[in-house]
């Protein structure tokens, strides 16, 4: 299968993981438009002492030509919220806003296949797409090992590692053996198209 390729960072974990281990990078190496919620940034940097919010407010700022951050109805409405309620918190505000941003009758055109990176969400569950076989979930391991295989990065255990040694010991899960190989073989091939950028 051809076509464009869409990742949609779809819960904080990645971002997270990422940031710490210094590689938000390589959510670039590839050809992909990378999109992200607007209320999964907020939970992911809302506390700029909280472990790699401030990497990852830094790292949207300094690619945003590179970056969608997907405006919301959910998000809009708690942040009209939390104007006249202190401390407001909604434990799946994150989920509820990613699953809005797939279902957008226009984010996947033409051949178009959707990444949906996360770590423990259940994002997919919930989504209601015609056409779900175009949508294929990855966890951070999934993704890391992809652009390994691919000689993209040296290593996915090295970024685990140095998550590790700056205090994060992200989900281990793994998604992407679940899909069956035709799946797997057209992920590979839109994986392994360079971005044309040179790697930071």
């Amino acid at each position: 299968m051809t076509g464009d390729l869409k990742i949609f960072v779809v819960d904080t974990g990645p971002l997270i993981t990422l940031a710490v281990a210094r590689s938000l990078d390589y959510l670039l190496l590839i050809n992909a438009d990378v999109i992200i919620p607007d209320a999964v940034l907020h939970e992911a940097t809302f506390d700029a002492s909280r472990l790699g919010a401030q990497d990852i407010i830094e790292w949207v700022k300094a690619h945003r030509n590179r970056i969608e951050i997907a405006p919301t109805r959910a998000y809009q409405v708690f942040d009209a919220a939390r104007a006249s309620i202190a401390n407001l918190h909604e434990p799946d505000l994150g989920e509820r806003a990613a699953v809005e941003v797939i279902e957008e009758p226009d984010r996947l055109l033409g051949d178009e296949r959707g990444l949906l990176l996360c770590e423990e969400t259940a994002v997919l569950r919930r989504v209601v797409v015609q056409d779900r076989g175009r949508i294929v979930e990855l966890s951070t391991l999934d993704f890391l090992r992809l652009l390994e295989m691919e000689q993209r990065i040296q290593s996915a255990e090295q970024v685990f590692e140095l998550a590790g040694k700056a205090g994060r010991f992200p989900s281990r899960v793994e998604k992407f053996s679940r899909h069956d190989d035709a799946t797997q073989a057209a992920i590979r091939a839109l994986v392994s198209r360079p971005s044309g950028r040179p790697e930071s």
